[in-house]
């Protein structure tokens, strides 16, 4: 029979710390890939806006030490009023959200314009500029376009009779003086919506 095998201490212990730093590094390995619930926009949202149970859904992802930044399932946005724009699938940042009094809510308001008034490119979720503008008849001196509304977003966009020449159905969100501010405009010289990029 031959004599048993010996294994010197400093062979076990490489051995177990071997063994150690596998079982490490698969634990955080499997830690870090671990999924949380986070809340996302379900559509486009406009700065001002009270959260609906509709606007936002609830999604798996992986984000590690940047999760603290945004609003857990734990935590629901309804009820909160949006700080800026926000994109659809766009995840939630807690701090684009305050409660309800503590910023401006914004209204609706729709205005009807011109086809021709209105960029192709625009659509619900984007952000126009809106002038107005006087045509010069029978021999009345021209006026500059006067920018009416800075960046408002469109909440929705009605183009249906568009390819006609008709008018086209514009919905924006903004605050109760720019609305205002809207109406007066409108009751002269005509709209004009210009895509903004920013």
């Amino acid at each position: 029979m031959s004599p048993k095998k010996q294994y010197s201490p400093r062979f076990i212990t490489s051995i177990v710390l071997f063994s150690a730093a596998l079982i490490a590094s698969f634990l955080m390995s499997f830690v870090a890939n671990q999924k949380e619930s986070y809340w996302v926009a379900t559509h486009p949202i406009s700065s001002g806006s009270e959260i609906k149970s509709s606007d936002v859904r609830i999604i798996d992802i992986v984000l590690g030490e940047a999760g603290g930044r945004y609003i857990g399932s734990e935590n629901s946005p309804v009820g909160s009023i949006s700080r800026r724009s926000i994109s659809a699938g766009e995840l939630l940042l807690g701090s684009a959200f305050s409660q309800p009094g503590a910023a401006e809510m914004s209204q609706e308001i729709s205005v009807s314009l011109r086809s021709v008034d209105i960029p192709i490119q625009v659509s619900s979720g984007s952000s126009v500029n809106i002038y107005q503008l006087h045509d010069a008849k029978n021999g009345e001196p021209a006026y500059e376009p006067y920018l009416v509304l800075d960046n408002v977003f469109v909440a929705s966009l009605d183009r249906k009779g568009s390819n006609f020449g008709g008018e086209v159905a514009l919905t924006i969100s903004s605050s109760n003086r720019d609305i205002e501010r809207l109406l007066t405009a409108s009751t002269s010289g005509r709209l004009v919506a210009v895509h903004s990029h920013g």
